[in-house]
């Protein structure tokens, strides 16, 4: 059920975001002030809207809308993973581009060789680009960072061999 969860959030949740696409959940970021456009979209795209603004659920919406507070990254990501019973997968973890939320593709070693630092290159063989922006990925020590974090905030992930 998660592959179909989608999220918009406000402007104010931007490091929240990039949390949930890292953690494998389609999320954008709503450009302009949270408004009766923002709600607009969460409902036409059927989004999950997630924000700080508590005049936000004075407003008449028919959609999902979930009022954070004003908390870390850390906890509202726990916050809204209890609220949905999100299940955290490795497999998709890391396959939405972090900065323009499109799915990432599989590049080859060679197409990258000039777009990453030279120490990149020679210590890593797998990379990921976004169509979109361009941005590539490639496994590092962020990855490791991550995981440290998720496990601080006691977000518990579904390792491949437990599937």
């Amino acid at each position: 059920m998660n592959a179909h969860i989608k999220f918009i959030t406000d402007a104010t949740l931007a490091g929240l975001a990039k949390w949930l696409r890292l953690l494998g959940f389609d999320t954008i970021v709503y450009g302009s002030a949270a408004d009766r456009p923002m709600m607009r979209q969460a409902q036409s795209q059927e989004r999950i809207l997630l924000t700080r603004r508590r005049d936000m659920r004075e407003r008449q919406f028919a959609g999902d809308l979930f009022l954070l507070p004003a908390a870390s990254t850390g906890q509202q990501l726990n916050l809204v993973i209890r609220k949905y019973s999100l299940k955290i997968n490795s497999r998709e973890m890391y396959k939405i581009c972090l900065i323009c939320n499109q799915r990432l593709h599989s590049v080859g070693r060679e197409e990258v060789r000039d777009l990453v630092p030279a120490f990149v290159f020679e210590n890593c063989e797998q990379y990921q680009q976004c169509d979109h922006c361009g941005k590539i990925y490639w496994l590092g020590s962020h990855i490791q960072n991550a995981l440290q974090f998720l496990e601080k905030n006691n977000i518990n992930i579904i390792k491949n061999e437990e599937m």
